[in-house]
């Protein structure tokens, strides 16, 4: 069975087609849709289920759910506002990230666990009572955010005679987390050896603030959490993780492709949601 799941945020959307009995695979297919200045999100959204769908139509396999997993009250209000979406239920993001880390085996059935999206815009915590599905507490911060880190590398290149748009500073920062090192240039003369070392130095800073929140998060629910999942695109950068493990002293997971989670839990309540 085909079923479309949509992770929903500041930047956009992140939409896949999969099979719901192995949304865990590599999906039939995928849309990452960056939403344009003056865009909405519902309209971005849009964009990406309907692309979605003509695959499938080509494939001539039927899609027989979707849902769309949302951040903001506010965001699900619009979502269901837009006539392109009333096809798609919607599901809190949260509930949808808990669903598929159930579903993997990431975290257990009883105790807490805290859930870090680190997201382009923000990073959300929420501290998740794993027996009910609650959320005991949450914060939102958009202090520690994708952008910002992008940011300190390209200012970081630029020091060092790397004049690079956010975009490449981006993909080297990715980079990163796979060779450790990386050869910096900007097509001219000027080249930088930029190494895991140095990104862990410029963004010292601001996970320390990160982790301070999480420890914030944490008192304010009186709750003992057994680990942290990471999740959002951000947590593919391997430092944040080693960083976060070290300054929490609390198991810290990355589930494969940490930023479809949300995507991958709407795709298997699109047919909880059924019963």
């Amino acid at each position: 069975m085909l079923v479309v799941g949509v992770g929903a945020g500041a930047h956009g959307a992140r939409a896949i087609l999969t099979y719901v009995d192995s949304p865990h695979r590599a999906p039939v297919a995928s849309r990452t849709i960056r939403r344009n200045p003056g865009q909405t999100l519902a309209s971005t959204i849009s964009d990406g289920v309907a692309a979605l769908h003509s695959v499938a139509s080509r494939l001539s396999v039927p899609v027989h759910y979707s849902a769309i997993a949302y951040r903001l009250a506010e965001d699900a209000d619009a979502i269901s506002a837009h006539r392109h979406s009333t096809a798609s239920h919607l599901v809190p993001e949260t509930a949808a990230q808990l669903r598929y880390l159930r579903f993997t085996g990431t975290v257990p059935a009883h105790g807490s666990t805290v859930l870090c999206d680190l997201g382009s815009t923000g990073m959300t915590v929420s501290v998740v009572d794993l027996a009910t599905g609650a959320t005991v507490a949450s914060r939102r911060t958009a202090t520690f955010c994708g952008d910002d880190l992008d940011h300190l590398v390209r200012r970081h290149l630029a020091t060092n005679g790397v004049r690079l748009d956010v975009d490449s500073s981006r993909s080297i920062k990715e980079r990163l987390s796979e060779d450790g090192v990386v050869n910096a240039h900007d097509g001219n003369s000027e080249n930088h050896v930029f190494t895991r070392g140095d990104f862990d130095s410029i963004i010292a800073g601001p996970v320390r603030y990160a982790t301070m929140v999480v420890e914030q998060t944490i008192e304010l629910s009186s709750a003992k959490p057994a680990s942290v999942v990471l999740l959002g695109g951000g947590a593919n950068v391997s430092s944040i993780g080693s960083a976060f493990e070290r300054r929490l002293r609390l198991k810290t997971l990355v589930p494969q492709k940490p930023e479809l989670v949300s995507a991958r839990g709407a795709a298997l309540l699109s047919v909880d949601q059924q019963g």
